[in-house]
């Protein structure tokens, strides 16, 4: 004989459609039902806040101060003496004393108001001379020309070595009664050459 077949009571079974369906205890019914979500997994719980401890005075570890809150002033003192130093050597070496480059520049005024071609040649250099006259110089092309009156007031000057800077303000004209022709702040360039200061360029 055969085994007897196990009966399946009815309820409510999934019928593999995503959904409930009843069974009757014999056969499936029209009878369906929504599959119940499983409930949402709960988040952890948060682990309670420990109050703060108190901290004691002399749980306190000292903190030592940085050095370089007084180094760094220091530093900076130091840096700007060191960079003052190039200017005191300078001015201690008479650097700054300008009266040569003036007396040069004086006998050069002296020398072309007064068309004098050895004085002026005395006090400038061959390619002073050409820029100056924007041709090459000789004593001929002096002569021809009319005389130029130049006043100047001396501003600034330097030496380095043998080499001079003058800054001139400096009025003049080609007619010694006529003094508005020019007005201009010059700079010139001095070199040491045959133991004497001579004008070199003009800016």
């Amino acid at each position: 004989m055969d085994a007897p077949r196990p009966i399946t009571p009815p309820g409510w079974y999934d019928d593999g459609h995503g959904q409930l369906r009843w069974f009757d205890g014999s056969e499936w019914t029209q009878h369906t039902a929504p599959l119940s979500r499983p409930a949402a997994p709960q988040p952890p719980a948060r682990p309670a806040v420990q109050p703060r401890a108190q901290v004691r005075t002399e749980d306190l570890v000292p903190v030592k101060r940085s050095k370089l809150v007084w180094i760094l002033p220091i530093v900076f003192v130091v840096a700007a003496l060191v960079g003052a130093l190039p200017a005191i050597a300078l001015w201690s070496s008479g650097a700054f004393d300008s009266e040569p480059l003036e007396r040069t520049y004086a006998d050069f005024s002296r020398a072309e108001a007064s068309q004098d071609c050895a004085a002026l040649v005395a006090v400038t250099t061959q390619s002073f001379r050409d820029d100056l006259y924007d041709e090459p110089f000789t004593c001929a092309s002096l002569a021809a020309r009319p005389p130029v009156s130049r006043e100047g007031d001396p501003m600034w000057g330097v030496r380095f070595g043998p080499i001079g800077i003058l800054v001139v303000e400096e009025t003049g004209a080609d007619d010694v009664d006529d003094y508005d022709d020019f007005s201009s702040s010059e700079t010139y360039t001095f070199i040491r050459e045959d133991g004497r200061w001579k004008l070199d360029s003009s800016d």
